[in-house]
């Protein structure tokens, strides 16, 4: 796929396509329409690298209680 941005937005945006990049995997994990793993896939990064980001730009990592529970039962069974 490919995204045209028109040159008067891009310039407003100030950001290099990296950075684009990063902006749109953001958004689209704050909505959970991509997970971590998908997200580094768009940056180009690992999943762990990919995370790392979102504290750059000031945002948390989807994890709920459910989370939490299912990562306690698989290590039950460790």
């Amino acid at each position: 796929m490919k995204i045209d941005i028109i040159d008067e937005v891009a310039e407003k945006l100030d950001l290099d396509e990296g950075q684009l990049l990063e902006v749109l995997a953001i958004a689209l994990y704050k909505l959970e329409k991509i997970n971590g793993v998908q997200g580094g896939k768009i940056t180009n990064k690992s999943e762990i690298e990919f995370h790392g980001l979102l504290g750059k730009y000031g945002q948390f990592v989807n994890y709920d209680e459910d989370d939490l529970d299912t990562d306690l039962d698989n290590l039950k069974d460790i």
